[in-house]
């Protein structure tokens, strides 16, 4: 299998580098970005750094698919969580994601329906998560649900709640439903795994906990993906 990897930060990617053993391939440099593919086992996998955003992850999706005949893409990394149910470490599974900064209501239609889109919300391959879900932590909580993105960190007690409650989402992070988005039109399955940095805001500590616990976050979700790609 052909997998992609997309981080949006390099403490992400590092977590997966040194969770698995793998044999470097070949790179790649495009649009500021280093592509490396390697194999692992029976897999070749070509993991990235997008950058922080949507137009980042947008933009590198977009290349993976065109210069890697990819079959699956995965979005690893770090979200805020949206409800107190789930706290630091836990990870969630998006079962689909909305991009929740998207906004024409002035045309009467719901916060986060993208202009001519046939569809509300990105759903993830249902085959991959079936494998997700079957992994399990030993300190930490691994659930399935919607998962939101904006173009904004999320440090905001009361944005939270909104989020929580506007979109019945579990987390928030920044590229995601870009990368979604993107696998959709391509029609390529994808996944999106997010380990909870922080409460985003509803602690009154999103900031400095994402500083202090995004390496442990990394590390919970690259376990993850290794748990994953032995099951592949």
């Amino acid at each position: 299998m052909r997998l992609a990897i997309i981080c949006a930060m390099e403490e992400e990617l590092a977590a997966i580098e040194a969770a698995l053993s793998l044999t470097l391939i070949a790179k790649l440099n495009k649009a500021s970005n280093c592509y490396a593919e390697y194999q692992f086992g029976e897999h070749t996998l070509i993991m990235v750094v997008s950058g922080i955003g949507k137009v980042n992850a947008a933009v590198t999706t977009q290349i993976l698919i065109e210069n890697f005949a990819v079959d699956a893409i995965i979005n690893v990394g770090v979200a805020g969580s949206l409800t107190r149910k789930l706290c630091f470490g836990d990870v969630v599974i998006a079962t689909d994601l909305v991009e929740h900064d998207f906004d024409i209501t002035a045309f009467g239609v719901p916060l986060g329906q993208i202009a001519r889109m046939d569809t509300f919300s990105f759903a993830a391959d249902a085959k991959l998560n079936s494998l997700l879900e079957q992994i399990s932590l030993v300190s930490n909580q691994l659930v399935l649900g919607r998962i939101v993105s904006g173009d904004q960190f999320i440090d905001d007690g009361q944005k939270a709640v909104f989020l929580h409650t506007e979109f019945a989402a579990l987390a928030c992070e920044m590229e995601g439903a870009a990368i979604a988005h993107v696998c959709y039109l391509n029609k390529i399955p994808f996944a999106v795994v997010r380990s909870l940095s922080d409460m985003a805001g509803q602690d009154g500590q999103g900031i400095h906990s994402f500083n202090e616990l995004k390496e442990m976050a990394a590390e919970r979700a690259a376990l993850v993906i290794k748990n994953l790609l032995e099951r592949l």
